[in-house]
Protein backbone atom coordinates (compact mmCIF):
# COMPACT_ATOMS: atom_id res chain seq x y z
CA UNK A 1 0.00 0.00 0.00
CA UNK A 2 1.17 3.43 -1.18
CA UNK A 3 2.60 5.67 1.61
CA UNK A 4 4.14 8.76 2.10
CA UNK A 5 6.72 10.14 4.59
CA UNK A 6 8.60 13.19 5.65
CA UNK A 7 11.87 13.83 5.55
CA UNK A 8 13.51 16.28 7.96
CA UNK A 9 14.35 18.44 5.32
CA UNK A 10 10.63 18.30 4.52
CA UNK A 11 11.16 15.85 1.00
CA UNK A 12 7.91 14.15 0.89
CA UNK A 13 9.54 10.83 0.25
CA UNK A 14 7.17 7.41 -1.63
CA UNK A 15 7.78 4.02 0.28
CA UNK A 16 5.77 0.89 0.06
CA UNK A 17 5.02 -1.07 3.23
CA UNK A 18 4.98 -5.01 2.82
CA UNK A 19 3.99 -7.30 5.94
CA UNK A 20 6.28 -10.06 5.89
CA UNK A 21 5.32 -12.77 8.38
CA UNK A 22 9.41 -13.98 8.54
CA UNK A 23 10.41 -10.44 9.20
CA UNK A 24 11.09 -10.26 13.14
CA UNK A 25 11.35 -6.38 12.78
CA UNK A 26 10.91 -3.48 10.54
CA UNK A 27 13.80 -2.92 8.18
CA UNK A 28 13.88 -0.44 4.95
CA UNK A 29 14.63 -2.05 1.21
CA UNK A 30 15.31 -0.04 -1.24
CA UNK A 31 16.19 -0.77 -4.77
CA UNK A 32 16.32 0.95 -8.38
CA UNK A 33 13.15 -1.07 -9.73
CA UNK A 34 10.89 -1.57 -6.72
CA UNK A 35 11.61 1.85 -5.05
CA UNK A 36 11.59 2.47 -1.05
CA UNK A 37 9.88 -0.75 0.79
CA UNK A 38 9.46 -1.06 4.32
CA UNK A 39 9.22 -4.59 5.94
CA UNK A 40 7.18 -5.11 9.13
CA UNK A 41 6.81 -7.88 10.90
CA UNK A 42 2.56 -9.12 11.47
CA UNK A 43 1.11 -6.97 13.96
CA UNK A 44 3.14 -3.82 13.60
CA UNK A 45 2.38 -0.68 14.18
CA UNK A 46 2.11 1.18 11.28
CA UNK A 47 1.76 4.30 12.82
CA UNK A 48 5.35 4.07 13.84
CA UNK A 49 6.53 3.62 10.03
CA UNK A 50 6.89 7.51 8.87
CA UNK A 51 8.92 7.80 11.74
CA UNK A 52 11.20 4.93 10.81
CA UNK A 53 11.51 6.43 7.43
CA UNK A 54 12.35 9.97 8.68
CA UNK A 55 15.26 8.84 11.04
CA UNK A 56 16.98 6.46 8.11
CA UNK A 57 16.32 10.10 5.52
CA UNK A 58 19.86 10.58 5.37
CA UNK A 59 20.84 6.85 4.02
CA UNK A 60 17.56 6.84 1.96
CA UNK A 61 18.67 10.19 -0.12
CA UNK A 62 22.27 8.85 -0.43
CA UNK A 63 21.34 5.39 -1.96
CA UNK A 64 18.72 7.35 -3.97
CA UNK A 65 21.50 9.82 -5.24
CA UNK A 66 23.71 6.63 -5.97
CA UNK A 67 20.76 4.94 -8.33
CA UNK A 68 20.45 8.65 -9.98
CA UNK A 69 24.31 8.37 -11.06
CA UNK A 70 23.37 5.55 -12.39
CA UNK A 71 20.38 6.25 -14.21
CA UNK A 72 22.31 9.59 -15.90
CA UNK A 73 24.93 7.29 -17.28
CA UNK A 74 21.88 5.12 -18.78
CA UNK A 75 22.69 2.13 -16.58
CA UNK A 76 19.94 0.20 -14.41
CA UNK A 77 20.85 -2.70 -12.35
CA UNK A 78 17.81 -4.72 -12.84
CA UNK A 79 17.35 -7.46 -15.75
CA UNK A 80 19.71 -6.83 -18.32
CA UNK A 81 18.83 -10.69 -19.92
CA UNK A 82 16.95 -10.23 -23.32
CA UNK A 83 13.53 -9.87 -22.37
CA UNK A 84 10.60 -12.35 -22.41
CA UNK A 85 8.06 -9.88 -21.69
CA UNK A 86 7.33 -6.38 -22.75
CA UNK A 87 5.08 -4.64 -19.86
CA UNK A 88 4.31 -1.34 -21.28
CA UNK A 89 2.60 0.48 -19.09
CA UNK A 90 2.00 3.86 -20.70
CA UNK A 91 0.20 2.36 -22.71
CA UNK A 92 -1.42 -0.67 -21.48
CA UNK A 93 0.19 -3.49 -23.27
CA UNK A 94 1.60 -6.62 -22.28
CA UNK A 95 3.77 -8.67 -24.85
CA UNK A 96 5.46 -12.06 -24.67
CA UNK A 97 8.61 -12.22 -26.52
CA UNK A 98 10.33 -15.63 -27.61
CA UNK A 99 13.91 -15.90 -29.76
CA UNK A 100 13.82 -18.28 -32.73
CA UNK A 101 16.92 -19.23 -33.94
CA UNK A 102 17.43 -19.70 -37.68
CA UNK A 103 20.43 -20.13 -39.56
CA UNK A 104 20.89 -17.07 -41.68
CA UNK A 105 22.47 -13.74 -41.02
CA UNK A 106 20.46 -10.92 -38.94
CA UNK A 107 17.35 -10.98 -37.05
CA UNK A 108 13.70 -10.02 -38.03
CA UNK A 109 10.81 -9.01 -35.65
CA UNK A 110 7.05 -9.71 -35.88
CA UNK A 111 4.02 -10.40 -34.01
CA UNK A 112 2.22 -13.80 -33.56
CA UNK A 113 -1.04 -13.80 -32.38
CA UNK A 114 -2.84 -11.20 -30.48
CA UNK A 115 -0.13 -10.39 -27.52
CA UNK A 116 3.02 -12.12 -28.49
CA UNK A 117 6.25 -11.17 -30.84
CA UNK A 118 8.78 -13.64 -32.28
CA UNK A 119 12.42 -12.60 -33.08
CA UNK A 120 14.09 -14.86 -35.54
CA UNK A 121 17.70 -15.39 -37.11
CA UNK A 122 20.49 -14.74 -35.06
CA UNK A 123 18.84 -14.48 -31.92
CA UNK A 124 22.53 -15.36 -30.01
CA UNK A 125 23.76 -11.72 -31.09
CA UNK A 126 22.42 -9.72 -28.45
CA UNK A 127 23.20 -6.73 -29.80
CA UNK A 128 20.99 -7.47 -32.78
CA UNK A 129 18.10 -8.28 -31.10
CA UNK A 130 18.03 -5.70 -28.77
CA UNK A 131 18.03 -3.36 -32.31
CA UNK A 132 15.31 -4.89 -33.36
CA UNK A 133 13.41 -4.70 -30.31
CA UNK A 134 13.83 -0.85 -30.17
CA UNK A 135 12.81 -0.61 -33.62
CA UNK A 136 9.84 -2.02 -32.56
CA UNK A 137 8.93 -0.04 -29.55
CA UNK A 138 9.81 3.10 -31.41
CA UNK A 139 7.10 2.00 -33.92
CA UNK A 140 4.94 1.46 -31.06
CA UNK A 141 5.32 4.70 -29.42
CA UNK A 142 4.86 6.36 -32.63
CA UNK A 143 0.96 4.63 -33.34
CA UNK A 144 0.34 5.14 -30.14
CA UNK A 145 2.25 8.07 -27.52
CA UNK A 146 1.82 10.71 -30.50
CA UNK A 147 -1.93 10.18 -30.94
CA UNK A 148 -2.32 10.43 -27.17
CA UNK A 149 -0.45 13.74 -27.20
CA UNK A 150 -2.09 15.20 -30.15
CA UNK A 151 -5.48 14.18 -28.22
CA UNK A 152 -4.46 16.18 -25.19
CA UNK A 153 -3.52 19.07 -27.24
CA UNK A 154 -6.95 19.65 -29.68
CA UNK A 155 -8.78 19.36 -26.10
CA UNK A 156 -7.39 21.87 -24.21
CA UNK A 157 -6.28 23.80 -27.48
CA UNK A 158 -2.75 23.47 -27.49
CA UNK A 159 -0.65 24.41 -30.41
CA UNK A 160 1.86 21.95 -31.77
CA UNK A 161 3.63 21.96 -34.76
CA UNK A 162 5.17 18.17 -35.17
CA UNK A 163 5.44 15.30 -32.67
CA UNK A 164 8.64 12.91 -32.46
CA UNK A 165 9.75 10.05 -30.04
CA UNK A 166 13.41 9.68 -29.22
CA UNK A 167 15.40 7.66 -26.92
CA UNK A 168 17.01 9.65 -24.91
CA UNK A 169 19.25 9.00 -21.28
CA UNK A 170 18.08 12.01 -19.12
CA UNK A 171 15.01 14.09 -20.93
CA UNK A 172 11.65 12.58 -20.73
CA UNK A 173 10.94 15.31 -23.34
CA UNK A 174 11.51 18.49 -24.63
CA UNK A 175 9.34 21.35 -26.29
CA UNK A 176 11.14 23.79 -28.79
CA UNK A 177 10.31 27.59 -29.42
CA UNK A 178 8.21 26.32 -32.89
CA UNK A 179 6.55 23.92 -30.92
CA UNK A 180 8.02 20.85 -31.72
CA UNK A 181 7.46 18.04 -28.73
CA UNK A 182 10.02 14.85 -28.63
CA UNK A 183 8.37 12.43 -26.04
CA UNK A 184 11.31 9.80 -24.49
CA UNK A 185 10.65 6.12 -25.87
CA UNK A 186 10.74 5.41 -22.19
CA UNK A 187 8.07 6.60 -21.42
CA UNK A 188 6.25 3.64 -22.62
CA UNK A 189 7.62 1.74 -19.23
CA UNK A 190 5.98 4.42 -17.01
CA UNK A 191 2.74 4.46 -14.86
CA UNK A 192 -0.21 6.35 -17.15
CA UNK A 193 -0.79 9.29 -15.16
CA UNK A 194 3.16 10.13 -15.65
CA UNK A 195 3.24 9.57 -19.06
CA UNK A 196 0.57 12.01 -19.24
CA UNK A 197 1.60 14.46 -16.81
CA UNK A 198 5.17 14.65 -19.12
CA UNK A 199 2.94 15.56 -21.83
CA UNK A 200 1.34 18.30 -20.21
CA UNK A 201 3.97 19.10 -18.90
CA UNK A 202 6.03 19.45 -22.46
CA UNK A 203 2.49 21.28 -24.01
CA UNK A 204 2.42 23.98 -21.55
CA UNK A 205 5.80 25.00 -22.68
CA UNK A 206 4.36 26.04 -25.79
CA UNK A 207 2.58 28.80 -23.56
CA UNK A 208 5.95 29.17 -21.42
CA UNK A 209 9.26 28.27 -22.39
CA UNK A 210 10.14 28.67 -19.26
CA UNK A 211 9.40 27.00 -15.60
CA UNK A 212 8.14 30.54 -14.20
CA UNK A 213 5.50 30.70 -11.86
CA UNK A 214 3.16 31.48 -14.71
CA UNK A 215 4.07 28.30 -16.10
CA UNK A 216 3.32 25.93 -12.88
CA UNK A 217 -0.03 27.84 -13.00
CA UNK A 218 -0.69 26.37 -16.45
CA UNK A 219 0.50 22.81 -15.71
CA UNK A 220 -1.79 22.73 -12.28
CA UNK A 221 -4.69 23.82 -14.90
CA UNK A 222 -4.19 20.59 -16.72
CA UNK A 223 -3.02 18.66 -14.26
CA UNK A 224 -4.23 19.50 -10.45
CA UNK A 225 -1.81 16.63 -8.98
CA UNK A 226 1.14 17.77 -10.70
CA UNK A 227 3.35 18.32 -7.86
CA UNK A 228 3.51 14.83 -6.65
CA UNK A 229 3.57 13.55 -10.28
CA UNK A 230 6.69 16.03 -10.76
CA UNK A 231 8.74 14.68 -7.63
CA UNK A 232 7.91 10.60 -8.99
CA UNK A 233 9.44 11.67 -12.25
CA UNK A 234 12.72 12.22 -10.06
CA UNK A 235 12.90 8.56 -9.95
CA UNK A 236 10.81 7.41 -12.67
CA UNK A 237 14.20 5.74 -14.27
CA UNK A 238 13.26 2.95 -11.82
CA UNK A 239 10.16 1.42 -14.46
CA UNK A 240 12.90 1.29 -16.98
CA UNK A 241 13.84 -2.14 -17.57
CA UNK A 242 17.91 -2.81 -17.25
CA UNK A 243 17.68 -4.22 -20.94
CA UNK A 244 16.30 -1.41 -22.56
CA UNK A 245 18.49 1.18 -20.17
CA UNK A 246 21.55 -0.09 -21.60
CA UNK A 247 20.85 0.03 -25.64
CA UNK A 248 21.63 3.50 -27.08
Amino acid sequence: MPNNGSGSSSTEISYRVRVSRRARYARLKISPHDGLVVVVPEGFDTRLVPGIVESRMEWITKVQQSFDKRRLSGVSDAGTELPSTLDLAGIGELWRVSYRSEPRSGVTLFQSGADELVVAGTVHDRKLCLFALERWLKRRAEQRLVPQLMRIASIHEFSVSAVSVRKQRSRWGSCSSRGNVSLNLKLLFLPPLLVRYIMVHELCHTLHMNHSARYWKAVSRFDPDYAAHDREMKHAWRYVPGWFSTTG
